[in-house]
């Protein structure tokens, strides 16, 4: 139900080079369309994890995180953020009316982006019971 994106790993392997660093737009382009081909037979829910990645650039962001928001999925739930990478992030989706929802290490998901647009997200995870609330108020993945 959930499609797993490894960022590190599709940087690696759609561009030639020890690559760790998504930065320029024609590499977010790279990678945005190796995911892109993963995606191809429609994915409503997808986990992009960004462990291993080093830094992300507002051009990577936006060739990225949002195209693929916009054209590809509707829910997009990111893990492994750095205060860099949501530092790249939260601006670009806020510009965009777009939200993600970041999985913390407790399970509990927290919008990066345009809070707005993060609640309708939160309710589409709980209405498909991928997630629930929790008695504190938060939202939570339900275990696999």
């Amino acid at each position: 139900m959930i499609e797993h994106i490894n960022l590190s790993a599709v940087l690696r392997a759609s561009l030639s080079g020890p690559y760790a660093d998504l930065v320029t737009r024609p590499t977010g382009r790279a990678v945005r369309a190796s995911i892109e081909r993963t995606l191809a037979g429609g994915v409503a829910i997808a986990r992009m994890d960004f462990t291993g990645v080093g830094l992300i650039d507002f051009s990577c962001a936006d060739e990225i995180v949002a195209k693929l928001l916009r054209e590809r999925v509707r829910v997009l739930l990111v893990r492994g953020l750095t205060e860099a990478h949501r530092e790249a992030l939260e601006p670009v989706l806020e510009r965009a009316g777009l939200a993600v929802l970041c999985e913390l290490a407790d399970g509990t998901l927290d919008p990066v982006g345009l809070r707005e647009s993060a609640e309708p997200l939160f309710e589409e995870l709980v209405t498909l019971q991928v997630a629930t609330r929790t008695a504190g108020g938060t939202i939570a993945l339900t275990p696999a």
